[in-house]
């Protein structure tokens, strides 16, 4: 255990140095090349995940898009777009009770980091955790049904989304589950095959297709709007400031953004992991690259939100950030 241990260590080391070195290649030739090692030092961050891994990442835990605020912001965007301020009092409804769930699992989750003596981030394996949050969230889908009910008939017209990184369709699901799906027109692209390949495996008949963020294949203004969650801080400097340029391309009427990691302070926090980064993004220099395309800038914290609208000051992520982007 230790030999392979002391193994795995000089390897994560070895690819660090290689990531390291090619980012610096890239960087000193810039352009197209720089793109293309970027493009492939992502695609090596994901490569050899198992495709029940990636079914589930980002669809349970605070994250999961039933209780994750940021999703939930996204598609009321998306419905009041559509359908404007008719579902205000639905929308509002929803929060309150994610609200509720979110105390209940907060509590729930002390309480066990108290009992086993653990961080968060060793009980979220545990099989105490999963115990606990599947008894919170018994009624995930009631919502679900709500907005099904709520959104039938025919619209007056569909909205165009294409979404980046869209991962095992992660978020679409959700789109699908709460009736949005007949409203949208929807493409999702991600760089991991086998990602794609789970979402075709679920929807057949929607476009998901294999892409990248800093080259879109699509023409200017081919959809009304683009929506990404936690993508850019996982992005070098050069490839997000790109991303938000192509984002911004594509669409004709804005781009909403999640960030999982920003602050509003004047720089970015510039960290590369590996064949990936984990940044915390600057609030202020995000809304300038905004600011060269679009002319309506909104921001919304999330924990500030909800302390404000509903008294909840406890979200478990203070770093969450929405922007939505009007051109």
């Amino acid at each position: 255990m230790a030999a392979r241990t002391t193994q795995s260590a000089a390897w994560a080391r070895r690819r660090e140095r290689n990531s390291r070195f090619a980012r610096l290649v890239g960087s000193a030739v810039g352009g197209r090349v720089e793109r293309r090692i970027e493009r492939y030092l992502l695609e090596r961050a994901w490569v050899g995940r198992k495709p029940k891994r990636l079914q589930r990442y980002l669809v349970r835990g605070y994250q999961n898009p039933a209780i994750n605020v940021q999703s939930i912001l996204a598609r009321h965007e998306f419905i009041r777009e559509i359908d404007g301020a008719s579902h205000d009092e639905l929308m509002a409804d929803e929060l309150r009770w994610v609200v509720e769930k979110h105390l209940e699992l907060r509590k729930r989750q002390r309480a066990l980091q108290v009992e086993l003596g653990m961080k968060f981030t060793q009980l979220r394996s545990t099989a105490q955790w999963h115990a606990a949050y599947d008894e919170v969230m018994e009624d995930q889908g009631r919502f679900a049904a709500t907005w099904t009910e709520a959104l039938l008939g025919e619209p007056e017209r569909r909205l165009s989304v294409i979404e980046a990184a869209c991962g095992s369709a992660n978020d679409y699901r959700y789109f699908d589950s709460y009736g949005m799906a007949p409203l949208l027109d929807y493409t999702g692209f991600d760089l991991t095959k086998q990602n794609i390949a789970n979402a075709h495996q679920m929807f057949p008949e929607v476009d998901f297709r294999v892409g990248d963020v800093q080259d879109i294949e699509a023409a200017d203004g081919s959809y009304d709007w683009a929506v990404a969650h936690d993508l850019l801080e996982h992005l070098s400097p050069s490839a997000f400031n790109r991303a938000i340029d192509e984002l911004c391309r594509v669409t004709r009427r804005g781009v909403l953004i999640s960030f999982f990691y920003m602050l509003d302070q004047p720089e970015h926090e510039i960290t590369p992991r590996r064949t990936y980064h984990v940044n915390v993004l600057s609030k202020d220099r995000i809304a300038e690259r905004f600011a060269r395309h679009c002319s309506d800038i909104q921001w919304v914290h999330v924990r500030t939100m909800l302390a404000e609208r509903y008294g909840f000051g406890d979200y478990y992520n203070g770093r969450a950030w929405t922007i939505i982007a009007r051109r």
